[in-house]
């Protein structure tokens, strides 16, 4: 830019001694900026060049300025200065003289050191951006070439300022970009207001920019990665996560990366404010310390809650249990009802036509199975334990017992934090005795009002009752019994549900064999 100031001063010069002076300010310029163009593209390109050859260059440069100044005392550098009036302005003709090839050589020097140094990290593409290079090198050559054109085709037209501003341009386009390679002083500056660990800067396009030392221990794969080149987009975890924040180019939530035994703390943040500098950036920190007590407290949570699952399931087992001792009619139903459910529910659990049931619901309908009767509590001894047939006046009174089971299972879970399973419990006790005709009892409903739970319970429960001996009964077969489920598809049971009960046939028997 100094060179183009001298260059502007020399076209508007009306005398000699005017022109002069503007030509010393084009040498100010072009004496040291080849000097400091080669020292920046070091700096860029990661080459520490040697502080001696850094001086004899600067030393060199400042010669050649007061070499340009020499006209009139010497003619070693100018033999011959003089002025040509040309397309309404003035040029400055030069005739050189022996000492001229100092700057020759200078340009050179320092151009053929530039152009090695770009080569060079050109082939170190993993430290260095290869496009930064590539402009860094067409801004050196059309400098250079401007120059050598201007020498030696005697055109009268000024070439080097043209390439001189072509080349000041790539290099703004390239100081643009340069903040977004310089990973280690965006982490500086992060470090000293936060505790992150590790850094990764991606461009919006998911090129890689760099990263720090932190994240190459951590990650080694990312030591594969080359500057500018996108990063993969394979099953890599790392990469998996990255490629998800630049494709949304948002902020997310931070994501927990375990490697080995070490747990990785990722969080996002995009950069949108400037368009030329727009850029991902994930912060890492190790985040084991704390992975790790998350991890034991979640487990003593576990264990706690284990402790309490068990110990409602033992309550619940106890409050099943006196309902059995107080029913001698139909001792060991409880028990064995549950049993029944147990192999029914595993075996539907399995079955492809009910796929969206949950685990938890088919563990909390086994759970609630033992409750089914929990209303005969409120049935008169006389009448639970009588040696004979029910009269229907007391069959009435009996079956009051799904009603007042489910009222009383509302209050005794009133205040449980397992909203699920206590509403299958109550509609185990409440519907259990409704039939899919809508003939059944309390409240006579028909098909699906049946709550679904209730209509798995009617199996099982019938299924215990027809054979099992009770004191108005002898117990029936195994072919009767399934031979009377089966003619009461559709009316007394769900028919899909009925379908898949008599599949669990050899199960049953086996289990009923034992008793």
């Amino acid at each position: 830019m100094i060179s183009n100031f001298g260059y502007m001063q020399m076209i508007s010069a009306s005398t000699l001694e005017k022109a002069i002076q503007a030509n010393q300010t084009t040498y100010l310029g072009a004496s040291f900026s080849c000097v400091f163009v080669l020292f920046c593209v070091a700096d860029l390109c990661k080459v520490n060049l040697n502080n001696k050859l850094k001086t004899i260059l600067i030393i060199i440069g400042a010669i050649i300025f007061f070499l340009s100044s020499s006209y009139g005392k010497s003619d070693l550098y100018y033999k011959d200065l003089y002025l040509v009036e040309k397309y309404g302005g003035y040029l400055l003709k030069k005739k050189y003289g022996p000492l001229h090839n100092i700057f020759l050589l200078l340009l050179a020097t320092t151009f053929g050191g530039t152009i090695v140094i770009i080569v060079k990290s050109f082939f170190r593409k993993k430290v260095v951006s290869y496009k930064n290079s590539i402009l860094l090198s067409v801004s050196m050559m059309l400098t250079l070439f401007g120059y050598i054109l201007e020498k030696n085709t005697g055109l009268d037209i000024p070439i080097v300022p043209i390439a001189n501003a072509i080349g000041v341009t790539i290099v703004f386009i390239i100081l643009t970009r340069i903040s977004m390679y310089d990973v280690a002083t965006i982490f500086s500056n992060i470090v000293a207001e936060s505790n992150i660990g590790g850094i990764i800067c991606i461009d919006k396009k998911g090129n890689f920019l760099g990263a720090d030392e932190d994240t190459f221990n951590w990650f080694p794969e990312i030591k594969d990665l080359s500057i500018d080149y996108r990063i993969p987009n394979n099953n890599n975890d790392l990469f998996t996560i990255i490629w998800k924040w630049v494709d949304e180019s948002s902020k997310a939530e931070s994501v927990i990366l375990k490697r080995d035994s070490r747990f990785y703390k990722l969080e996002h943040s995009f950069n949108n404010e400037n368009k030329l500098q727009k850029i991902h950036v994930i912060y890492i920190q190790d985040d084991t310390d704390q992975q790790t007590y998350n991890q034991r407290l979640e487990e003593e949570v576990l264990q706690k809650t284990e402790k309490l699952r068990t110990m409602q399931n033992d309550i619940i087992i106890g409050m099943a249990s006196t309902i059995e001792n107080r029913d001698s009619n139909t001792g060991g139903h409880i028990q064995r009802t549950s049993d029944v459910i147990n192999i029914f529910v595993n075996y539907l659990r399995k079955n492809s036509k009910f796929p969206k049931i949950s685990k938890e619901y088919w563990q909390n309908l086994i759970k609630a199975a033992p409750l089914h009767d929990f209303g005969k509590t409120g049935i008169p001894d006389s009448i639970l334990n009588k040696p004979a047939k029910f009269t229907d006046e007391e069959y009435e009174i009996m079956k009051t017992h799904a009603a007042k089971g489910a009222e009383i299972l509302k209050r005794i879970l009133m205040n449980t934090d397992d909203t699920d399973f206590k509403n299958l419990a109550v509609n185990v006790a409440h519907y259990h005795h409704e039939k899919w005709n809508g003939t059944g009892y309390p409240e006579k409903l028909k098909e699906t009002q049946i709550p679904f739970e209730a209509r798995v319970m009617a199996l099982a429960d019938v299924f215990d009752a027809l054979v099992s001996k009770r004191v108005y009964k002898e117990s029936f077969s195994y072919d009767k019994a399934f031979s009377i489920i089966e003619e009461s598809s559709g009316s007394h049971f769900d028919p899909v549900l009925c379908k898949e009960f008599l599949k669990c046939r050899p199960q049953l028997e086996a289990l009923y064999n034992k008793y």
